[in-house]
Parts: structure tokens; C-alpha cells; sequence
């Protein structure tokens, strides 16, 4: 099984994956997103990394930040095992309450992705494994 570990961000303490995804040009990008286990939707990226990221659009998506662009993404860390193609939203709101705290975070990732494996964290790290033993 193999396993991320990050140690908090922030003054909050904020637990951090860093996750890698293909552009639809085939260049991985690692990039660092909070992990918000609240939150409903795959991944919210600000804008840039959306537009760098996305390979397919769908239709918009309107919660309380405001409309959010919607789109396919490629999550791939073969090293992991974990190559999926993930929901992924774009959010100029989401973007800027990150920056505000995080400025080098490029946006969330939530639940759906969490529970592809186990996630959890301790004192001073965040944890993801995958795959989930059985």
C-alpha cells in the first residue's frame, strides 16, 4: 500500500495532500491542495490550474461561492496505482478564500477523491493511502 504524508500548513493548521495530475498535453503537475473532508465535490481549483488542468468541459456548477466552471481532470500517480479521471471545478472563489490563508495552495480536494483510499491524520501529519487493504 502506498502512502502520502504532509505535515500541516498554516497557523490553523490545515492538512495538505499534494497531488499529481496530466494536463491534456500528457505534462504531470504536482500541485498542493487542502484536504477538505466537508467538502462534496472531487477537487476545486482556482482558475489557472482548472484552465491548465481540465481536458473535457461540462456544464457550470452554481453553491455559495458563486458559478463554478466543471470539467474532467486526470488524476495520475502510477507510482501509487491511483490514475483515475476525476470531476474538477473551477472557482475564482474558492481560489481567492485559499489564497487569503494558503497562498501557495492551488484549491481543495473533498470527499469523492479522499475515499478512494484511507485518509487520517495525527499530531503533526495527514495521511492518504492507497490502495485500501482488505
Amino acid at each position: 500500500m502506498s502512502e502520502l504524508r504532509q505535515k500541516y500548513w498554516g497557523d490553523t493548521i490545515r492538512p495538505v495532500l499534494s497531488l499529481t495530475f496530466l494536463d491534456p498535453f500528457g505534462t504531470r503537475h504536482t500541485i498542493d491542495l487542502l484536504a477538505d473532508t466537508g467538502c462534496p465535490y472531487d477537487l476545486i481549483l482556482n482558475p489557472v490550474w482548472f484552465d491548465k488542468l481540465v481536458f473535457t468541459d461540462r456544464a457550470d456548477v452554481e453553491n455559495n461561492f458563486g458559478v463554478m466552471k466543471a470539467g474532467w481532470l486526470r488524476l495520475y500517480m502510477p507510482e501509487m496505482g491511483l490514475v483515475e479521471v476525476v470531476n474538477g471545478y473551477g472557482s475564482p472563489g474558492v481560489g481567492e478564500a485559499l489564497a487569503a490563508e494558503l497562498p501557495n495552495l492551488a484549491g481543495l480536494v473533498g470527499l469523492p477523491i479522499l475515499r478512494l483510499g484511507q485518509y487520517g491524520g495525527n499530531a503533526s501529519e495527514f495521511w492518504f493511502r492507497y490502495p485500501v487493504p482488505e
